[in-house]
């Protein structure tokens, strides 16, 4: 049962009164949340993050509208993981999920970024991939419009809350789902309160199709004449020289990595068509994401946008973690390299000025710090669990004094993926791995960028690797 607190007489008052005040009342009040959230999607695979083969123009003007995150990170780069720790703003020692079909206890729940808006009176929607147990929609309550589908999805031939996709690509199915919500939002038969709206779209790509040889990327065949005369160039570490460099334990064939970089990206031919289908993902979602902004302009589809709900709407943009693309001849995520746990993060504020528009910040932002921001925006308290940081005030223009200048990344141990915990700072990345013989590599990323130099052997860093592993210890003991 909701407690709603946005304009609690709104529902007793006639449709003629909604229809002609609702949207001032809504913008009078708390800002709507709209959520795009992104699996397997890499920082640099965008337009407005530098790529210039991947088409994102969507993205590309919410970027140009809001505020870019040039220096996002996952705390733990893998889905079910980097998921919980997306609605709970905890790190994976705390809110205890590593392994796959795990869920959130109801009492987490109640401190999650949703649970919390639901509290509020949000009006409240999910849509997509939970990412945790066997799907959790309808476990808890929270949402009004509860459209999540179990573990990992079909990009073709879906069912989500009984509906089928009837031959839509997935991303053009939640997309459909998503102006539907955004419809029953501005509907006062619906959001019977006018409250403001809080929608998470957590789109399945550009993550590849499970297989056990190691999956496929499905884009909507829409696309598939896009790119084709493009070479793909390959990133400076796809090379075997960056492959030797690797522990031993990564080079046995059966392991995940390895074994998916080879599946995926083994030939020049795999390589050149895998990218291309990756980044038709990508376009795929940025095609939608044009298509949910026209409805946020103009809710109720007749071509007139006196209802807008765009002026009082903060837009996010995120991904669980990033992806190899064959660099180190690895495919996936998992380990403390840029590829994997570098992400996307641009967060618009249509309220804002046109001189707080459209800038790049370099402020270190987490996966964790997205709850705490979104209950930043719509003025509800932050648990005291949550570890992460609201980044609102970086894009109001005022940053806080001592904001985060290292932080730490654990991911657990998972048949042939291997168990790691390591501390990113500013200019030194340090990863150890405790299940094989506590292996360890650190790289000096201010000269090393591409983290081709494992420097933990070398005793001119004694100090340094020596630094790094208390840090390690310190940081792992905080995120508890």
């Amino acid at each position: 049962m909701k407690n709603p607190i946005f304009s609690p007489t709104i529902a007793s008052l006639s449709l003629v009164f909604l229809l002609c005040f609702a949207p001032q009342a809504r913008a009078q009040g708390a800002p709507n949340v709209l959520f795009f959230f992104l699996d397997d999607m890499r920082w640099d695979a965008a337009g407005f993050a530098g790529n210039n083969v991947v088409t994102t123009p969507n993205m590309d003007t919410l970027a140009a509208q809001g505020t870019i995150f040039e220096n996002a990170y996952t705390t733990t780069a893998i889905c079910m993981v980097s998921r919980a720790s997306v609605f709970t703003g905890q790190h994976m020692q705390r809110h205890g999920i590593t392994a796959f079909l795990q869920n959130l206890s109801a009492a987490k729940w109640t401190d999650s970024y949703p649970g919390r808006l639901d509290d509020a009176g949000y009006y409240m929607g999910f849509i997509g991939k939970h990412g945790l147990g066997d799907g959790f929609t309808g476990l808890y309550g929270s949402y009004d419009f509860d459209k999540g589908y179990d573990r990992q999805g079909s990009y073709l031939g879906q069912i989500i809350d009984g509906e089928s996709a009837n031959g839509r690509h997935i991303s053009k199915f939640m997309g459909d789902l998503a102006i539907e919500f955004i419809g029953d939002a501005a509907d006062p038969a619906k959001n019977t309160t006018s409250a403001p709206f809080c929608l998470q779209i957590s789109w399945k790509a550009p993550h590849v199709q499970d297989s056990p040889e190691g999956g496929e990327f499905i884009p909507d065949p829409a696309y598939d004449s896009l790119y084709a005369g493009d070479t793909i160039s390959h990133a400076k570490t796809d090379t075997q020289a960056q492959f030797d460099d690797l522990p031993a334990f990564f080079k046995v064939p059966t392991t995940e990595g390895t074994k998916r970089g080879n599946y995926r990206f083994g030939t020049e031919e795999k390589f050149q068509e895998n990218v291309k289908k990756h980044h038709r993902l990508i376009h795929g979602v940025d095609v939608q994401i044009g298509r949910v902004l026209a409805a946020l302009d103009d809710p109720d589809g007749n071509g007139d946008n006196s209802d807008s709900m765009a002026a009082n709407t903060i837009i996010l943009i995120s991904s669980d973690n990033g992806y190899f693309l064959n660099e180190r001849k690895q495919g996936g995520k998992w380990y403390v390299q840029e590829e994997s746990i570098r992400v996307p993060m641009v967060v618009m504020d249509p309220r804002l000025p046109a001189s707080q528009k459209g800038k790049r910040v370099s402020q270190m932002v987490l996966n964790i710090d997205l709850p705490a921001t979104i209950l930043d925006y719509a003025g509800v308290a932050r648990p005291s669990v949550m570890q992460g940081q609201s980044m609102k005030p970086i894009v109001d223009g005022q940053p806080p004094s001592g904001w985060r200048t290292a932080f730490f990344h654990d991911h657990p141990h998972l048949g042939t993926v291997f168990g790691n915990e390591g501390v990113r700072t500013e200019s030194f990345v340090y990863t150890r791995y405790p299940d094989n013989g506590n292996v360890k590599q650190l790289y000096d990323i201010s000269v090393d960028p591409y983290q081709r130099t494992n420097l933990a052997d070398d005793p001119r860093y004694a100090d340094k690797l020596a630094e790094m592993d208390a840090l390690t210890t310190q940081f792992k003991s905080d995120a508890q």
